[in-house]
């Protein structure tokens, strides 16, 4: 049975009001969750950590139980605990980038430099419309560059330097306003 707030008195409206700041919060403060109640920077990250070998454990932290990504080693988030950089410098990691990377659509720094990654950049980090440095030289990447990257248009630092790839540079990268180091 519903009552009016008249008929609950003071201590009612303001019990009610309290109730309802509670499920504004709780449903503001959980964006990234999916009705599942998974974080889906956990899942991009998870995915990322799959598609690695990690041979000095640097990634052991990454817990895919966790809805809280911004205590793992490598990963840094906000203010408002969002992914926004990803650096596993010279940590010997082999295997490939996943797609994954992709989703973490907060990201601003990808530093993965100096590793034995693999395989072709995902074409999937044109999703990262705010990453402004993207550091993935001294790697084993291979393929062409990724035409998507010139959709990049905050990004400032290019690093893809001492790789296999193959190809011509993209002409989409010169859309890249704000590129100040290639």
């Amino acid at each position: 049975m519903l009552v009016p707030f008249e008929a609950m008195g003071m201590g009612g409206t303001k019990a009610a009001l309290c109730f309802l700041a509670f499920l504004w919060s709780f449903t503001c403060g959980n964006g990234l969750l999916s009705p599942k109640g998974v974080n889906f920077e956990v899942q991009a990250l998870m995915g990322i950590k799959g598609s690695l070998v990690d041979p000095h454990g640097v990634l052991d932290n990454w817990d895919d139980d966790s809805v809280d990504p911004c205590s793992w080693t490598m990963v840094t988030c906000s203010p408002e605990s969002l992914v926004i950089g990803l650096g596993t410098p010279s940590q010997s990691l082999s295997g490939t980038l996943s797609p994954s990377i992709g989703n973490l659509t907060n990201l601003q720094i990808v530093l993965l430099q100096n590793n034995n990654i693999t395989g072709a950049i995902p074409s999937e980090i044109e999703k990262l419309s705010k990453l402004h440095t993207l550091d993935i030289s001294n790697n084993m990447f291979t393929g062409a560059i990724p035409s998507s990257l010139g959709h990049l248009r905050s990004l400032q630092y290019l690093r893809l330097n001492n790789n296999s790839l193959s190809g011509a540079f993209p002409v989409s990268l010169a859309n890249m306003s704000q590129l100040a180091f290639l």
